[in-house]
């Protein structure tokens, strides 16, 4: 991905992002269809020259919640597409990508029948931190028969796993030092600008993605 072409969000370090998901870009809020039950999860990814060589770290995850018997895209829906999520206090500043994903899996229940919805957007971290996490590779890391892949729903689905690494939280230690981080900055009017709110308000498709299943 080019960083001169696209416009980069400035966030502090500990501080909130508010990601918005809509199937349409006018707005509404028709954010995916309430058939396509299952998990949130976002990463972050220190800026690389190879796309290739991104290595991604999950900053955020939902998945079944059994107390309200509601899939996080069942309360994405319900929140009008939105959802907060807080960047690691202790990482590096720089520029970094952030990917967002949700999985649907109304079709899981055989392979190959999961479908993801991923997008991403670029912010600028500030602060003081020294952290860079250690990640993994996307796509890559998912198998196609990872239990929160090929999954059959059921009555209870509060022992769901959701997919991928765990959560990194700041000054947990789990750390690269293999994964620079730049503190360059670029800026385009093509993209939706940020909020003047403390969060950064960013859009992503529901729609462009739906197609998308499994990918090793």
């Amino acid at each position: 991905m080019s960083w001169s072409s696209t416009d980069t969000c400035s966030l502090a370090a500990g501080s909130k992002m508010t990601l918005r998901w809509n199937r349409n870009k006018n707005g509404n809020q028709d954010v995916i269809s309430a058939s396509h039950v299952g998990p949130c999860l976002v990463y972050m990814a220190p800026q690389v020259s190879n796309e290739k060589d991104y290595s991604w770290f999950k900053i955020y995850e939902d998945g079944y919640d059994s107390s309200a018997q509601k899939w996080c895209t069942e309360k994405l829906i319900a929140n009008g597409g939105t959802v907060d999520v807080t960047i690691p206090a202790d990482i590096k500043p720089g520029n970094y990508l952030v990917r967002s994903e949700l999985i649907a899996l109304h079709g899981a229940r055989r392979e190959g029948g999961c479908q993801f919805f991923p997008n991403c957007v670029q912010v600028q971290v500030t602060g003081d931190g020294s952290a860079v996490p250690e990640g993994v590779p996307l796509p890559g890391y998912y198998k196609k028969d990872d239990p929160g892949i090929l999954y059959a729903r059921k009555d209870d689905n509060s022992g769901y796993i959701i997919p991928g690494p765990p959560v990194y939280k700041a000054g947990s230690g789990s750390e690269s030092v293999n994964a620079p981080v730049s503190n360059s900055t670029t800026t385009n009017s093509n993209t939706i600008p940020p909020s003047t709110a403390k969060s950064c308000v960013k859009k992503r498709s529901t729609r462009s993605t739906r197609k998308r299943r499994y990918r090793k």
